[in-house]
Formats: structure tokens, sequence, C-alpha cells
């Protein structure tokens, strides 16, 4: 069936304080992609989502997918637990709530559920949960729409910083962690553990021109013999890239520096789309596994 609509240019109702701010709680991975600048990188992302009609037409229309990853959790004995691993996060664009209701009350697969203060629908088939409270958004979860409708939505807690959020938004991708003890299997047999657990927060944006990519962040810690480690292990891995360059970047030395004994700032650094599109994988990887 082919439905037909003309009207207003819709956008997210968060201008000011970006919808993803409130997502990023311990234990959770936050990556948010502006999707007005589409490529291989982007389609990376959402092969999250199902395959769906419904999540196909929604995803035409979004300028900006946010995603905040459970992803397994490292325990004391050294294994991960995958019980509770899922994603949740939101669609901004041009949608209008009205037209997403019909095109999704329409769809065979898609189930209204009605509670007290808010209507959503669910997918029979992989059990994905949508809502639209009002034009230019659309919340999606996997495990549980009523948490992620109160705690995003409506009683918004922030959760990433204004600045580091700011930052992030200007960017093609940004990624945010706090206290990333699940992303201590990929990075263990470089870092020891007993440095990892040091790691505070990480915060990453990606940014574009034309078919050249470039890394700024900070990786914040708790105690400078972390600091120092981490920051030579990333400086001597960059070297060995650096080397292996025809033309080295300018001011390429300066990529990564410690600003204090608990601040690692990565500056420009650059960076392959095959090796974003690696780590991208890795995560979503982590994160649809069988539990």
């Amino acid at each position: 069936m082919m439905l037909i609509f003309v009207g207003c240019v819709h956008r997210t109702p968060f201008q000011e304080e970006p919808y993803f701010s409130s997502l990023g709680r311990e234990g959770e991975f936050v990556i948010t992609v502006n999707l007005e600048d589409p490529g291989d990188l982007t389609d990376q992302l959402l092969v999250l989502l199902p395959d769906d009609a419904v999540v196909d037409y929604l995803t035409s229309l979004t300028s900006r997918l946010s995603v905040s990853a459970i992803l397994p959790a490292y325990q004391d004995d050294g294994t991960y637990n995958t019980s509770e691993i899922g994603f949740y996060g939101a669609l901004e664009g041009d949608l209008s709530r009205l037209l997403l209701q019909t095109v999704l009350c329409i769809g065979n697969e898609w189930k209204r559920v009605v509670t007290d203060s808010f209507s959503y629908w669910e997918n029979s088939v992989n059990g994905l949960q949508i809502a639209v409270p009002e034009n230019g958004i659309a919340m999606f979860s996997q495990y549980g729409m009523d948490e992620v409708y109160e705690k995003t939505y409506v009683q918004r807690e922030i959760f990433v910083p204004m600045e580091i959020a700011d930052r992030i938004n200007n960017g093609l991708i940004g990624l945010y962690v706090e206290k990333p003890r699940y992303l201590f299997s990929l990075l263990e047999g470089v870092i020891p553990y007993t440095l990892l657990v040091s790691i505070e927060s990480i915060w990453i944006t990606v940014d574009s021109d034309n078919d050249s990519y470039s890394l700024y962040g900070v990786i914040e810690t708790t105690q400078k013999a972390a600091t120092t480690v981490i920051s030579l292990t990333l400086k001597k891995q960059y070297l060995e890239k650096i080397r292996k360059m025809e033309e080295k970047p300018e001011n390429w030395k300066k990529s990564i520096l410690v600003n204090s004994s608990e601040e690692i700032t990565i500056n420009n650094m650059e960076i392959e789309i095959d090796e974003l599109i690696i780590l991208i994988q890795t995560l979503i990887d982590m994160t649809t596994q069988e539990q």
C-alpha cells in the first residue's frame, strides 16, 4: 500500500539539549550518527535495526540515529554476563507523528500497546518497540519502552555532559561510555586489567572531510599510572601507523596528549574508514550475540 503525505517539515524537539545526552548510564555504550551524511560507516549502524518495512521507512526520514547499547558486563570471575544485553534509542528528523502512527497501524506485524500515560507499538516477530510521542522523534527499544519513555523523554536525566554532547552533536559520529568494563575484552591483551578498571569515561567524535576521517576525544582515568600506560600504548600504535603512511598528517605528534594525571586528549587523529567499521561491527556483534 502506498501512502502519499504532503505537509510541514518536522524537526527533533530536542534542539538545545540533544536527545542522546540522556543515554549512557553506567554499563551502556552510546553511539549517535548524523545520517544526513550517509555512507559505509553509517550503514553499519543501521544493521542494528530489524529488517522491516516500517523501520526502513523511518530511517529514510531520519537525520540522526542515537543508540545506547547494553553490552555484556565484565564479572569478577573474568567472564561476561550476557543475560542483559540489548539496545534502545531514537530516530530524529522529518517524522510526522500522525503519519507514522498510520503506517504502524497498517503494518500486520505491529500491535499497539496502551499504557496509563502513552502508547507504543510492538513487533510480534522481532519484539522491537516503537513510540512516537510527538513530531520529529521516534523512540525504539529492544527490552522495555516504559522505562525508555520515562527516563529519556518525560523525566530526563542527563548522563552525557553538555560540553561533550555539543561536541559530539557537531560530528559525523559520536561515542560515549562511562566505566567501560565490558570493553575490557577488546583491550586487556594490550593494557593490564588493573589499569583498565581505572578508566572513568571515554568520549570520541568522528569528523569527516571528503574521504578522510579524524578522531577527537577524551579518556578520563582515576589514577596517573593508568593515564601514562594508556597514553603510551595509544601513541605507540599510532606511531606504527604513521610510519606506514607516505605523507604524515600535519601536527601528528600532538594527536595524543596527556593534559593531566587523569586525562588523555585525542586531537585530529587520522583513522581509516575500515578501522571504524571494524570497531562498530565488533560492538554490534557484542550487542546482538546469543544470550
